[in-house]
């Protein structure tokens, strides 16, 4: 019988052997999972996603077949300000964060862009205090518009949108904070997107304006940290699939379509403005993308 020492000695079986052992390992390796730090959970119920997860876990799934397993992870969980999100992607605190775009924010961290909002983060409700919003509730005019004393929070596309088109508005430091100088009265309504700010008035016991709203084009994207391209890249794919197979348009029919509902948008006046934080590459041509609303009126 052959010395089985003798035998792993020999050049073409060592030559085998390692072969092996380079293909298990490469399958090893490609089944570990893409690990993606993030803080997109409800605030009521900080073990569950919010809607932005829920968008993040379909085109994670939605791209399996290509770039294989993921890892959901959680993420630092302080509530931080928007400039302060971005400074964790760069020291590698998050994998991703989510906003409004604009010329900085797209220097600053990879751009995924498709609109987890199908640009109605561009529709601006006041809210303010009750007394207050049924006072403004007859602006009609721009003239009347530019009376009103708006807040709007500091590091926000918005802030300078809003500014810039020539509106009153004073600075803030977030929504939270803000809050009781708004029912004091320093300024006069808070504008939020029309997706989010009923459930915001409902918080502080705020109303909000139901006759007209501000309105400019706007994209809300997951923003990559430049350290994790692949990911960026991951994200692109999956969004594309949840595309061809409807499947992004039906989550969005189920968690922000009522919410459009309450807007009451054809029932508004608009008053539109520019929004030169908006960077060229947007793909406002492909209008999958977007809402009719946004297609209509805000290109």
């Amino acid at each position: 019988m052959q010395n089985p020492d003798l035998l792993y000695r020999t050049p073409f079986v060592r030559v085998l052997l390692w072969a092996a052992f380079t293909v298990l390992s490469g399958c090893a390796l490609a089944t570990e999972p893409l690990v993606v730090r993030h803080n997109f959970f409800d605030e009521q119920n900080p073990a569950a996603l919010n809607y932005k997860g829920e968008v993040l876990a379909l085109i994670l799934e939605k791209s399996k077949d290509k770039y294989g397993p993921y890892l959901m992870k959680k993420g630092n969980q302080i509530q931080a300000s928007q400039t302060r999100y971005y400074r964790q992607l760069e020291q590698g605190e998050l994998d991703l964060i989510s906003s409004m775009t604009s010329h900085a924010r797209e220097q600053s961290a990879i751009p995924v862009r498709y609109c987890l909002y199908k640009g109605l983060l561009g529709v601006r409700i006041g809210m303010g205090s009750e007394a207050v919003v049924a006072e403004l509730e007859g602006v009609q005019t721009r003239a009347a518009l530019d009376r009103v004393k708006l807040g709007q929070v500091f590091d926000w596309p918005d802030y300078a949108i809003q500014t810039e088109a020539g509106l009153q508005v004073i600075r803030l430091t977030n929504v939270a904070s803000s809050i009781q100088r708004l029912k004091d009265g320093s300024f006069q309504l808070l504008p939020l997107g029309i997706v989010e700010v009923a459930p915001i008035a409902r918080q502080y016991d705020l109303k909000t304006i139901s006759s007209w709203a501000i309105a400019y084009p706007a994209a809300y994207y997951f923003f990559v940290s430049k350290k994790r391209p692949e990911l960026a890249q991951r994200l692109a794919y999956g969004f594309e699939k949840s595309l061809a197979d409807k499947s992004f348009d039906q989550l969005f029919s189920k968690r922000i379509g009522p919410l459009i509902a309450a807007a009451g948008l054809d029932n508004r006046k608009l008053f539109y403005l520019k929004n030169p934080q908006l960077p060229a590459a947007t793909p406002l041509e492909r209008k999958e993308l977007w809402h009719p609303l946004v297609l209509s009126n805000l290109q």
